[in-house]
């Protein structure tokens, strides 16, 4: 990933939910702006709900895949070098570490729009963050 071609692709995809991020808040504002929320995510209207959860079908699953190749591919599995972490892989598994974030938001907005378990507007993972920048 330390290539242009490795920063392309991810980046691209970061820089299209940021637009539809900001196009969903400009379209709900100046829809409605007394009952404007912010929102964690943005469903996709129409097509008869089956594109709903596009987008966090894309966070979730391309921050999966990019983790993959991040931790397996990139580091050709050698994780450790005479028992510690190998040096020359820690951009990596960093970049790993802040792709898991993105794949667990995704995941955990699915498993609460999809299931009966309610996470109202992703509280408890701003209540677990909280309680980690603590320490």
């Amino acid at each position: 990933m330390g290539s242009f071609k490795g920063h392309a692709l991810p980046g691209t995809l970061f820089l299209l939910v940021g637009v539809w991020h900001i196009w969903s808040s400009l379209v709900r504002y100046l829809s409605n702006p007394k009952s404007f929320r912010v929102r964690v995510w943005n469903p996709v209207p129409g097509f008869d709900g089956k594109l709903k959860y596009l987008e966090l079908y894309l966070v979730a699953g391309g921050a999966f895949i990019d983790m993959c190749i991040e931790l397996l591919y990139s580091t050709h599995l050698k994780f450790f070098v005479n028992g510690v972490l190998n040096p020359h892989h820690m951009n990596d598994f960093e970049h790993g570490g802040m792709l898991l974030m993105f794949f667990i938001f995704g995941a955990v907005g699915l498993l609460s729009e999809k299931t009966r378990l309610v996470i109202y507007n992703f509280s408890v993972c701003g209540l677990f963050f909280t309680l980690l920048k603590k320490y």
